[in-house]
């Protein structure tokens, strides 16, 4: 009878150990989709900066990928950083606004371009909830920079992110 406890012991002490260990996350893990989608946010405040510019920085940023196509399918898996990424991206988008709202037309087809208009099909609710948690901060920000874009910032986030500012008037006191 000890020895099988003797026995025992140990068994139950490495069945613990493996079953406590920490499973390989694809989240956690460098994904190509998002780390090209994060680089979209850069281009947003480049054109921000330097509008007139605009042609050359997109064309710079089809080194990275040349339409958001070339991404599909962007749910399929690493939802965490890719909503990430998208989210990032948007933030970078909506702060761009904020400062250039003469810029919007080029800021949005770059944001039509590379990031794509929110599709159901290759967006899942689980990507849509991570962009969205990871934008609002600067839309908030962009919104309290420049209220006078709010429908600006409204036409961005009904078209990408499948959700509609408040149509109240922004009143600034």
């Amino acid at each position: 009878m000890m020895k099988k406890k003797d026995l025992l012991i140990p068994f139950i002490l490495l069945l613990t150990l493996f079953s406590c260990s920490k499973l390989e996350d694809s989240d956690n893990e460098f994904d190509l989709k998002a780390a090209q989608m994060e680089q979209i946010g850069g281009l947003f405040d480049a054109i921000a900066r330097q509008p007139e510019a605009a042609n050359v920085l997109i064309q710079s940023a089809e080194m990275a990928y040349s339409d958001y196509n070339e991404l599909l399918p962007i749910s399929d898996k690493a939802i965490t950083l890719r909503g990430k990424a998208r989210g990032y991206a948007f933030s970078m988008l909506f702060s761009a606004i904020a400062r250039q709202p003469e810029a919007f037309d080029v800021l949005e087809g770059a944001a039509e371009k590379f990031l794509g208009p929110y599709d159901p099909d290759y967006i899942s609710k689980d990507l849509l909830v991570v962009t969205k948690a990871y934008s609002v901060s600067a839309l908030m920000e962009s919104i309290a920079r420049q209220p006078e874009a709010v429908s600006l910032f409204n036409i961005v986030s009904k078209k990408y992110l499948n959700y509609q500012i408040s149509s109240e008037s922004v009143h600034v006191r």
